[in-house]
């Protein structure tokens, strides 16, 4: 809502209309993350797609795993991430931002933003594959 409204008030400030939708990307990351630090909740994921690059390079068979879990089970386990570590992967992953940016957004060194998205990578990785032996053993695959 801040975002819209920041837009709206600053749209005349746009120069060049090929670039509003970076403009507007960063207004609303810079909302997201005004408002993380306030809360000191988390920057959510209203949804993601097993295409995206979420644990990193994949081999054929993690693909695969992958390719059965739901778009669902996929966005809880990135929210059961710890806070700092989902800002930064969501940040990395979803948003595009270098490690670099997200030191400067965060206030971090770009070496703990690598940190927390290694970490995050390793629970997801985790996860997904309990996830997969509880699967298997309820035969649900």
């Amino acid at each position: 809502q801040e975002g819209f409204l920041k837009v709206f008030t600053n749209i005349r400030q746009l120069k060049k209309v090929d670039a509003i939708m970076w403009w507007m990307k960063k207004i609303f990351v810079n909302e997201a993350l005004i408002f993380y630090k306030k809360q000191m909740n988390f920057y959510s994921v209203d949804s993601i797609t097993p295409e995206m690059e979420v644990i990193g390079h994949l081999s054929g068979e993690e693909e695969m795993t992958l390719s059965h879990i739901s778009t669902e089970n996929i966005t809880d386990l990135i929210r059961q991430l710890p806070n700092k570590m989902r800002l930064v992967f969501n940040l990395y992953i979803l948003e595009g931002y270098t490690h670099q940016e997200i030191s400067e957004m965060l206030k971090i060194s770009v070496g703990t933003s690598k940190s927390h998205l290694h970490d995050a990578r390793k629970i997801l990785q985790h996860k997904i594959k309990q996830l997969e032996i509880n699967k298997i053993r309820t035969g649900r695959i």
